[in-house]
């Protein structure tokens, strides 16, 4: 099954690297976001999409290239990962607050799939941040509002992506009312 063979692919990527604010295992992120994805979408191609949650950081964080993905996972895969995958120098150029807003906002750049998926990865994001300093908490917070903000107003989300948005927004209430921000 093409989820098995993705999470056994993440893992091994993924060896050795440590997310830094959880000081955990890189993959318990990954699989965390493929269950949030599972949990929330509903589709024709989720076992796909849930490939492609699990191996979205693979380009941008492991030695992977885009020919691997695709040999071993075929195009709608790869292209979903691809459009996940942050361009650093863009982010240079123009923040990456600034960089994502416009990415996330705009179809031609990341289709619907890929954007479940990226909101999935937000909400695991935001669900650790009282493990952060009080400086990387209020900077992650403010990006993400930027991003949500930029969106809302620019694009019609589905009914998973607005229930993905909603559960970043209460996510980041709860966080801010534990540390006292």
């Amino acid at each position: 099954m093409i989820t098995e063979l993705a999470e056994n692919f993440a893992k091994e990527k993924h060896s050795g690297q440590i997310r830094k604010l959880q000081n955990e295992p890189y993959f318990n992120h990954v699989e965390r976001v493929s269950k949030i994805l599972k949990e929330n979408k509903k589709s024709h191609a989720i076992n796909e999409l849930v490939a492609a949650a699990l191996l979205h950081d693979t380009l941008e964080n492991t030695n992977t290239n885009e020919k691997e993905l695709a040999d071993n996972f075929g195009e709608l895969i790869t292209s979903i990962v691809k459009e996940l995958t942050t361009n650093k120098e863009e982010t240079k150029k123009v923040g990456k607050d600034n960089y994502l807003a416009e990415k996330m906002s705009d179809p031609k750049k990341m289709s619907s799939w890929a954007l479940a998926i990226k909101l999935a990865d937000r909400l695991d994001n935001v669900s650790d941040l009282h493990k952060g300093t009080k400086e990387f908490r209020e900077r992650y917070v403010n990006e993400t509002n930027h991003i949500l903000r930029t969106l809302e107003e620019k694009r019609k989300l589905t009914y998973t992506q607005q229930n993905l948005v909603q559960k970043i927004k209460e996510k980041i209430k709860e966080i801010s009312a534990l540390a006292g921000d």
